[in-house]
């Protein structure tokens, strides 16, 4: 009995020995003797331990899911671009300190996006647009020479469009600007006459839903809360825009505020004079439609019928066919349809902002 009472000491021992090393808090374990409640507390640790590594495998798993949900809602060609821009960093910096004066256009359009990352983009969509005229080459037949012509023609008008995208953009946020300019006015001027300040008038117009002025004016919060000026602010705004009517509102108010003056009523007056200038505007372009929109349907549903009298009655006299399928397919298929978006692009473009 001697030896086993010594045996069963030294695993006490051993047990405590153990304890002591370990990584849980001593308070954790029971203070009794028997070795059983030591194997049980020890049993007790490594479950909670276990535990908590699920639990830390689910939480990392849970980020993961969460930063793979914010990934996919970028866009598909900017993941594209910028898995492109991974791998051929080196030419495509190279290409884009090329292309200058993008990355102030890309300010001005309100893209959120590296220089070199839209320039990605721009490879990729020129690629996508040569492989899509190649394929409708070759699936109306055209020798793969011309097939490849079309598709030449594809890529190097997806540069063009990309690399003039972002002035267009900048240009119908102008445009959007100008529309809601009175709007904006309108509801400063009348928070103004309630005694409210300008910087809080601006903070109501950024949170109001008056679309792209309402981005700009929370974007002049934003350099106002960082340590810019209201005058820096508004300077900034105007610089950006480029536009007459944002350069005559900033300098009235700059100037009321410098000098003094019922602000309110002059903000009320731009916006009388900014509403009277689109209600004209819209009155010439009223004029202008209904004398586009005879050409308009000349072009898609007069002249195709005449093209396809002329090739059947032609057709008849050389008892052949003149044209070829594919030919007059592609001519009814693309050629006129592309005449009328021409000219409803026309139409859109001189519609009053």
């Amino acid at each position: 009995m001697g030896v086993v009472d010594a045996f069963l000491n030294f695993l006490e021992r051993l047990g405590g020995k153990t304890v002591e090393v370990a990584e849980r808090p001593l308070s954790r374990i029971p203070s009794g003797r028997s070795i059983q409640d030591r194997l049980k507390a020890l049993k007790q640790i490594q479950m909670e331990v276990e535990k908590e590594k699920v639990e830390e495998t689910e939480k990392e798993i849970a980020e993961i899911i969460e930063w793979r949900k914010q990934e996919l809602q970028k866009p598909f060609f900017e993941r594209l671009a910028e898995g492109m821009l991974k791998y051929f960093r080196g030419p495509i910096r190279i290409l884009s300190n090329s292309f200058k004066g993008l990355e102030y256009d890309l300010y001005r359009a309100n893209i959120k996006m590296s220089k070199d990352t839209y320039v990605a983009l721009t490879l990729v969509v020129s690629v996508v647009l040569f492989i899509f005229a190649f394929a409708v080459g070759i699936l109306v037949y055209f020798p793969y020479g011309i097939s490849f012509l079309f598709g030449l023609l594809g890529l190097i008008f997806g540069f063009i469009y990309m690399r003039t995208y972002p002035k267009l953009v900048w240009k119908n946020r102008v445009a959007e600007v100008e529309k809601a300019l009175p709007y904006a006015l309108r509801h400063m001027a009348s928070l103004l006459s309630a005694g409210v300040g300008i910087t809080e008038a601006m903070v109501s117009v950024a949170s109001a839903n008056y679309g792209v002025i309402s981005e700009e004016f929370d974007l002049m919060i934003r350099d106002m809360r960082t340590g810019a000026s209201l005058e820096d602010a508004l300077t900034k705004f105007e610089e950006k825009m480029n536009s007459e009517s944002v350069s005559r509102t900033v300098k009235q108010i700059l100037r009321a505020i410098k000098f003094g003056g019922n602000l309110a009523d002059i903000l009320y007056k731009l916006a009388e004079d900014f509403a009277f200038d689109y209600r004209m505007k819209l009155v010439e372009y009223v004029q202008k439609i209904n004398g586009i929109s005879f050409v308009y349907m000349f072009l898609t549903i007069v002249m195709p019928t005449m093209f396809v009298v002329g090739i059947l009655a032609g057709s008849i006299m050389a008892k052949t066919l003149i044209m070829p399928v594919e030919s007059l397919a592609v001519i009814l298929l693309f050629a006129f349809p592309a005449l009328s978006l021409i000219m409803v692009v026309m139409i859109k473009r001189g519609e009053p902002r």
